[in-house]
């Protein structure tokens, strides 16, 4: 299988980048507006707000609906997160062209970090004419979009000779995310243009990425009259993605390192009877003839794999002609 076949969808916070990017955003309209309350009195109503939902309904789940149950109630708390937010009116005046250049200052400065080899893997599917795509329940669109750009434009400036980076074409990157309006309000759209959290208006929950994931590629087709569906994610807002598309890939760091986000993934893949291999071991009958099981009442893949890093997944049969 050769990456001629192949679309690709990305997760951002975690997966291209090391860490959330939550942060790094509100920050951005907050030295703009700051009288507005800090991020960690936001942080910490969030944190507040789920705790007080953890204690009242929520269970830890040990099958794999009871883990996807959990996660989609979880809308509630971010749809009240957002309100907060916006509530506070901290990106009143935030811009593109500001998002852009607090992008750009936040990798020179290291305050954001996107990891290593993104650029090659992309530049692979698309050189084959697949598409890429990244989906988000970030806050900022724009700010992807820029985090990327300028990520590229550093590694072109460091590897003059690399014979992959003019394939990687920026437009073509299908971002689907959240975003800053701005304005006099500081509001942030609604991806659905919707009003109210009933709705699903947002990207907000795992159910929601899934259903971006289908927009962005056609995933109704039959297997083999289509081009191989791979999504690389590394929390559990991915869950939903990764059971879905051809092959899911969970990106972990190494066992010492692993960050919360992707204990709480491998957890639940453990505990959901899931397997979960390392992408180097997979072989032609694995993309062939991929599982797909009843499991609790729905119908999913029932193999993943995971990969430290996206060279692995570059060097992994997927690419290897």
């Amino acid at each position: 299988m050769s990456s001629d076949s192949i679309h690709l969808v990305l997760d951002f916070d975690g997966t291209l980048t090391t860490s959330s990017t939550l942060s790094l955003i509100y920050n951005i309209g907050h030295r703009l507006n700051p009288s507005c309350p800090s991020w960690q009195s936001i942080s910490q109503a969030y944190v507040d707000d789920f705790n007080s939902m953890k204690t009242t309904s929520m269970v830890k789940p040990t099958t794999l609906l009871q883990a996807l149950q959990r996660l989609e109630s979880l809308r509630a708390i971010e749809y009240r997160s957002i309100a907060r937010v916006e509530a506070t009116k901290v990106f009143r005046g935030v811009n593109i062209e500001i998002l852009h250049a607090a992008a750009e200052k936040a990798l020179r400065d290291a305050e954001l970090e996107m990891r290593d080899g993104w650029q090659k893997l992309v530049g692979m599917v698309m050189k084959g004419e697949g598409k890429v795509g990244v989906v988000s329940v970030g806050w900022s669109g724009d700010f992807i979009r820029s985090c990327l750009h300028a990520s590229l434009e550093r590694v072109r400036a460091a590897e003059q000779d690399s014979d992959w980076d003019g394939r990687v074409n920026l437009p073509l990157i299908d971002v689907r995310a959240n975003n800053i309006i701005g304005g006099d309000e500081g509001k942030m759209d609604r991806y659905w243009r919707a009003a109210t959290s009933d709705d699903k208006s947002q990207i907000l929950t795992a159910e929601d990425k899934l259903r971006v994931m289908k927009d962005i590629v056609d995933m109704d087709d039959v297997k083999g009259s289509r081009p191989l569906v791979v999504y690389v994610g590394d929390s559990t807002t991915d869950l939903e993605c990764l059971l879905h598309a051809d092959v899911g890939i969970c990106l972990r760091d190494e066992a010492a390192s692993m960050t919360w986000e992707q204990r709480e993934l491998q957890e639940i893949l453990d505990q959901a009877g899931i397997d979960c291999r390392w992408v180097g071991s997979m072989d032609g009958g694995d993309l062939e003839m991929r599982p797909l099981r009843s499991i609790d009442g729905g119908v999913y893949h029932s193999q993943t794999w995971w990969a430290r890093d996206f060279d692995e997944i570059c060097q992994s049969l997927l690419f290897r002609n």
